[in-house]
């Protein structure tokens, strides 16, 4: 005999155990908090999780309450549901909860589900230290690697940067911000995680820290609209206010010395009145107001992140032979100007012209690479995208319980097709696999704002129990 096969109602309702537990599995708790509701779930001990991690402890007592679970002891140490309870205490401000949490975790070092309520629990009542260390395992010993658990590890990791070392705190918030990339090939379309990083900074105080990675990824995404909606401006009117004021600065040594040098017919005497300019740009642009110095340094690396890892690097050669090119074109003007009209006022006047005609080609020269080195990182970052997208039009009903972002987008577009409406259940659109029959739920209303694809059930395996969420041990 064969398998009995369900009707569409039948699916539908199987689906909705799959599509919560599948919006669990990636850490989409609103998405799944939400469909704990639509679907009428009853499991409180789930949505009090849920609602944990959502921010919602005192909502999550109320359900715990309900299920009698008020009090703890020593005996209920190895209870799940005690360890949930002591969470959401101490989430609320209870040290003696958030003790009993601590002390009971530990004698399981290597459960990666209590992970998340100490990080959740750490991180509602300031123990910013302990939060970081529950989100960087996560990420770095148990490869829990979502929109979620990135952005916060993110966060802990431009939060221990070096702050006397300038150099070392580079390379902490620039490999990082690479590293998200790496594990989030979504992230210019959708910064929503990395905006949750500098929140993260945010509320722990880190004001310079956030503004410092939100600079950084600014400028490492340039095309991102929603990190140039919010990237800080403060640090950043400041740092233009400095800059014009020492490119003012600068004009004062330099027209005197090129007058002189025009007077007196001794062309070096201009690339005299240029050393003070580069003294004072080199010392005064050094430091961003309100930062310490190795934040300064940070600043300044990311401005150069403009164009992205494919950008072409000045080296030290090409650095010597630009200034060298500089001081020739300086000093050859001195006596093109002064043969020209034999006139000092007017060879001052020529000068002048020559200094400004070889400024606009400079900048026209500057704006041609940049335009170049951007279209050299668009046309990679398309090639990689073609590369990880060439195989989004087969069937995944097999091996993928949830896909996010645009590899989700392309799946959708290219092998599901519309099964019918959403109906009560979150989201747009359920939808079918051609293949299989199975029933894929889409939405883009989780926090991270990606496309959301979560896999049901077809008609042959409506019996077949759901997944088990991440809230057991």
């Amino acid at each position: 005999m064969g398998r009995p096969v369900g009707s569409p109602a039948d699916v539908m309702v199987a689906s909705a155990a799959h599509w919560l537990a599948a919006a669990d599995r990636v850490d989409e708790f609103e998405v799944a908090l939400a469909l704990t509701a639509s679907a009428g779930e009853r499991d409180d001990l789930m949505r009090a999780r849920l609602l944990l991690l959502t921010g919602r402890p005192r909502e999550a007592l109320g359900l715990l309450a309900r299920e009698q679970i008020t009090e703890l002891s020593p005996e209920s140490r190895t209870s799940w549901p005690h360890l949930l309870l002591a969470a959401c205490r101490a989430a609320g401000g209870d040290l003696g909860a958030y003790r009993w949490l601590l002390s009971t975790v530990a004698a399981w070092p290597g459960a990666w589900q209590p992970l998340y309520l100490v990080g959740a629990a750490a991180e509602q009542c300031g123990d910013y230290a302990t939060a970081d260390q529950a989100w960087t395992a996560l990420v770095r010993a148990h490869g829990i690697v979502t929109s979620f658990t990135l952005s916060r590890f993110l966060g802990s990791v431009v939060a221990r940067r070096d702050r006397h070392d300038g150099a070392a705190a580079t390379r902490t918030v620039l490999d990082v911000v690479e590293e998200f990339l790496a594990a989030d090939p979504d992230v210019e379309a959708h910064p929503e995680p990395i905006l949750a990083a500098v929140n993260y900074l945010r509320r722990r105080g880190d004001t310079a820290g956030s503004a410092l990675l939100l600079h950084v990824a600014h400028h490492r995404f340039p095309e991102a609209a929603a990190l140039r909606a919010v990237v800080t401006s403060a640090p950043m009117r400041r740092f233009g206010r400095r800059r014009t004021a020492l490119r003012l600065a600068s004009a004062a040594p330099l027209v005197p010395a090129a007058a002189l040098a025009v007077w007196s017919g001794v062309p070096p005497l201009v690339v005299a009145g240029l050393v003070p300019v580069l003294l004072v740009h080199h010392f005064g642009a050094r430091t961003v107001p309100g930062f310490t110095a190795a934040d300064s340094a940070v600043w300044r690396a990311g401005a150069k992140l403009r164009q992205g890892p494919a950008r072409r690097e000045l080296t030290l050669d090409q650095h010597v032979g630009a200034a060298l090119a500089l001081a020739l074109v300086v000093t050859a003007a001195v006596p093109i100007a002064g043969a020209s009209t034999g006139r000092v006022t007017l060879s001052a006047v020529v000068f002048a012209g020559l200094m400004a005609v070889v400024t606009a080609i400079g900048q026209a020269l500057m704006r041609l690479a940049r335009w170049h080195n951007w279209r050299s990182e668009r046309h990679r970052r398309q090639q990689a995208d073609r590369y990880r997208l060439a195989d989004a039009g087969d069937c995944r009903c097999w091996q993928a319980g949830a896909l996010t972002g645009s590899y989700a987008t392309a799946y959708l577009n290219r092998h599901l097709t519309v099964a019918g409406p959403a109906g009560r259940l979150l989201g747009a659109a359920v939808l079918r696999c051609p293949t299989t029959g199975t029933l894929w739920l889409s939405t883009t209303a989780g926090p991270s704002g990606k496309h959301l694809l979560l896999r049901g059930v077809d008609q042959l395996s409506i019996d077949q129990p759901a997944p088990a969420t991440g809230g057991y041990l």
